[in-house]
């Protein structure tokens, strides 16, 4: 499985010593497509919750959902069965797929069709994920940065749908003054 994993998504080179070192024009590609398709959930007013149950890393997911107001999931007994219209994300960002808690919430994501993006490194499977980001998902300052770019994501599809929204306003209530002189 680690091989179908290495050759289908990551895209590594091997430096022999069971090293393998991810192709980042392949994680750039990959990452271009989470941060669209995350970009268009947000902006659609969708719920973005960030996932992360490794111990000693889940601070990252916590710092990342609070910088651009988003939930977090970081225990392992989360209860899914809570999830209803009101309650349940749009869009689940893992970044610790191959957590056991986390193949659980991937599976339940799958169940009620949200949307999931993974980090994927040569060990992970990303089977149960919509779509997959290959990264070290070990690393502190990998996983850092990644979540900050999906925060940063996140925070500038809230300010384009409030200026959206503001313009809309704008362009009705001229609408409207032009209306009301025609018509007087």
């Amino acid at each position: 499985y680690q091989r179908r994993v290495r050759e289908a998504v990551v895209s590594t080179q091997s430096t022999g010593n069971n090293m393998h070192v991810i192709d980042l024009a392949n994680t750039e590609q990959h990452l271009w497509r989470a941060l669209n398709v995350l970009s268009y959930v947000v902006y659609a007013g969708g719920r973005v919750a960030f996932v992360n149950h490794r111990q000693g890393l889940s601070q990252i997911a916590v710092a990342a959902a609070a910088s651009c107001g988003e939930a977090v999931i970081t225990h392992e007994d989360y209860d899914f069965e809570q999830w209803d219209d009101a309650t349940k994300p749009a869009l689940v960002i893992c970044s610790a797929v191959n957590h056991p808690s986390a193949q659980k919430l991937l599976l339940h994501c799958n169940k009620y069709l949200v949307p999931t993006i993974g980090l994927v490194d040569s060990d992970v499977d990303p089977v149960n994920l919509t779509y997959h980001v290959p990264a070290n998902d070990d690393s502190q300052e990998s996983l850092i940065l990644l979540h900050q770019i999906f925060a940063k994501a996140i925070v500038r599809a809230k300010k384009t749908f409030r200026d959206a929204k503001s313009n809309r306003s704008l362009l009705d209530q001229t609408m409207v003054e032009r209306m009301t002189k025609t018509i007087s």
